[in-house]
């Protein structure tokens, strides 16, 4: 077998992952090339497993709007408030990136969260599923993705994720099935990347990707997650592991190894808090 620097395999690895973020770009779909660091990521049914934090409720709705769906949602401690917004669609697939090309959606940004220093904001996202199909391909993929896991619960490379983002699926872990009021879906950490970056707390989220049982709306949350065995962002400072500069998807394959196994009152938030509040999701 051949040797190469460090510095060499680093380059290699990150015109590897450069690459992955141009094909997202003409795909518009996470679907990426990007290779999946969890070995046995095609095969592995997940258990639904449901949450048992008992979290003190605060009961918020999200009123109808010009027709929009209406938002229960039970935020116990994760948030003390939100704001709704209902955003316009947008068609033009010409002038637009594709991935920014989506029918009109309701946005919800949590407040009063606790972590604020984060690349995302905390938010759920509530899609219509037949108009989000029709004028986003990308989009439809990963709602067949998503309907396909539901009724066969296993591990994939790239699991569902909405919004689309103009990046790589770095890695997946955590996974859990879980259902909502009127819906089923499933959690899990994740991180977006274009380039070689380490794991970290300022990009780490937990998302729950769902479906309600009539089919008609998609669910997306994307909330900032921290662990403390993580570095605070994604600078390269030369105390990360050997393997992140001599063999990264080593890397990633240890990171998510080392996350997997956590307690769920390792992260912040609680993991439970965030299944419970997930789980009280009902969509009218």
């Amino acid at each position: 077998m051949c040797t190469k620097t460090k510095s060499g395999l680093l380059n290699q690895m990150l015109v590897i992952i450069l690459l992955a973020g141009s094909l997202f770009l003409a795909a518009c779909s996470p679907t990426l090339t990007t290779p999946n660091p969890e070995p046995t990521s095609t095969s592995t049914p997940i258990a639904n497993i449901e949450p048992t934090a008992t979290v003190a409720p605060i009961a918020t709705t999200i009123p109808d709007s010009n027709g929009s769906p209406q938002f229960n949602l039970e935020t116990g401690s994760i948030a003390t408030s939100f704001q709704t917004e209902t955003i316009p669609e947008v068609t033009d697939s010409e002038n637009s990136p594709n991935w920014e090309v989506l029918p009109e959606y309701r946005r919800v940004t949590l407040e009063g969260y606790p972590i604020q220093d984060h690349l995302m904001k905390p938010q759920i996202f509530i899609f219509p599923v037949a108009e989000l199909g029709k004028i986003n391909e990308g989009a439809a993929t990963i709602i067949t993705s998503l309907k396909t896991l539901l009724q066969s619960p296993m591990e994939i490379e790239n699991m569902p994720f909405l919004p689309l983002f103009n990046a790589a699926q770095m890695m997946h872990t955590n996974i859990q099935y879980l259902d909502f009021k009127n819906g089923k879906g499933l959690r899990y950490l994740t991180q977006f990347s274009q380039g070689i970056v380490p794991i970290n707390n300022y990009e780490l989220i937990y998302t729950y990707q769902g479906l309600t049982s009539d089919g008609n709306y998609y669910v997306a949350a994307v909330l900032p997650i921290h662990h403390p065995s993580l570095p605070v962002d994604g600078k390269v400072t030369g105390s990360e592991p050997p393997e992140f500069a001599s063999n990264f998807i080593d890397y990633v394959k240890n990171v998510v190894k080392s996350l997997n196994p956590q307690a769920a009152n390792s992260f912040t938030p609680d993991l439970t808090q965030l299944d419970a509040m997930m789980s009280s999701l009902e969509i009218k």
